[in-house]
C-alpha cells in the first residue's frame, strides 16, 4: 500500500510510541483506534483515505438499491453496505472504540470510515458539553465508507427495567426521524444494544421491528428502504421470524 507505512510512522510519532511496530493494516487500525485527532495534518487525512480506499476496493460492496422498498434483512458487514445512512451503536462518549482492533461495530465503522469521524464527533461533544444520552441521533459523513452518512446512537445497557425498552425505541425513532428530515431514501440499522450491552435479542428485535413498521405506516414521508443488518445466522433467524410475526 502506497501510504500505509507513512501513516503508521506518522501516528506512531503523533502518539509518542517508541516501540517497533509491524507495517500492516492491523497496526494502522490499532493506531487509528487509539488516536485523538486534535491536530492531524491534512496530508495525514489524504494518505489515510488512500490506504482505506485501497483496502475497501478489494472487497465486495452491497448496494441496497438492489432491494425492494420497505423493510429488508441483510446479513453481512455493515461497513461494506452502500446506503444513504448506516446506524452505529456507540457508547455515551460518542468517540468510537479505543480498544485496538476490537471486534465491535463501533470500532469497525470508525476504522474504515477514518479518523475524520472521531474528529467531527469531538466537535459535537465539545459543543454539547456532556456525555450523549440514550436514544438520540448524531450525524457525521461516512467518509471512506460506501454509505453517505453515519447515524450515531447510544442504546441502553440492559438492566431489565421498562426504561430500557423506551430508550431502545427512541434510538430507532430518532434515526428514522433524522433520515426522514434529511430526505434520505435508505437507512441501515444494526441490532442495537444486543451485543455487549446485553439486551435480549428476542425483545430487542420486537421493539425494533414494531417501531420501524409503525413509523413507516404513520409518519414517514421520504424513507423508501429500511434494512436490518445482522452479522450472525442466529440473529438473522430471529429477525426473519419476528418480521413475519409482527403486523
Amino acid at each position: 500500500m502506497t501510504y500505509l507505512n507513512w501513516c503508521i510512522d506518522y501516528l506512531k510519532d503523533y502518539n509518542h510510541i517508541n516501540q517497533t511496530l509491524e507495517y500492516d493494516w492491523p497496526t494502522l487500525r490499532a493506531l487509528l483506534n487509539i488516536t485523538m485527532p486534535y491536530n492531524l495534518s491534512d496530508e495525514f487525512y489524504d494518505k489515510q483515505d488512500e490506504v482505506i480506499k485501497e483496502i475497501v476496493a478489494k472487497k465486495e460492496i452491497f448496494d441496497v438499491a438492489t432491494l425492494n422498498n420497505g423493510i429488508s434483512l441483510y446479513k453481512g458487514d455493515i461497513t461494506l453496505i452502500k446506503a444513504d445512512a448506516i446506524v452505529n451503536a456507540c457508547n455515551n462518549k460518542l468517540l468510537g472504540c479505543f480498544v485496538p482492533g476490537h471486534h465491535c461495530i463501533d470500532n469497525a465503522i470508525h476504522s474504515f470510515a477514518g479518523l475524520e469521524v472521531r474528529r467531527d464527533l469531538m466537535k459535537v461533544m465539545e459543543e454539547q458539553g456532556r456525555y450523549e444520552v440514550n436514544g438520540k441521533c448524531k450525524v457525521t459523513k461516512a467518509y471512506n465508507l460506501p454509505s453517505k452518512y453515519i447515524f450515531h446512537t447510544v442504546g441502553p445497557v440492559y438492566s431489565g427495567l421498562k426504561q430500557d425498552n423506551i430508550d431502545l425505541e427512541s434510538c430507532y425513532l430518532s434515526c428514522l426521524k433524522m433520515a426522514d428530515k434529511m430526505k434520505l431514501d435508505s437507512i441501515v440499522f444494526c441490532s442495537l444494544s444486543t451485543g455487549i450491552f446485553g439486551f435480549p435479542i428476542e425483545k430487542a428485535s420486537e421493539i425494533a421491528i414494531k417501531t420501524v413498521k409503525k413509523y413507516l405506516k404513520e409518519e414517514n414521508k421520504n424513507i423508501k428502504k429500511v434494512i436490518f443488518n445482522l452479522f450472525s445466522d442466529g440473529d438473522y433467524d430471529v429477525y426473519n421470524r419476528k418480521i413475519k410475526e409482527i403486523n
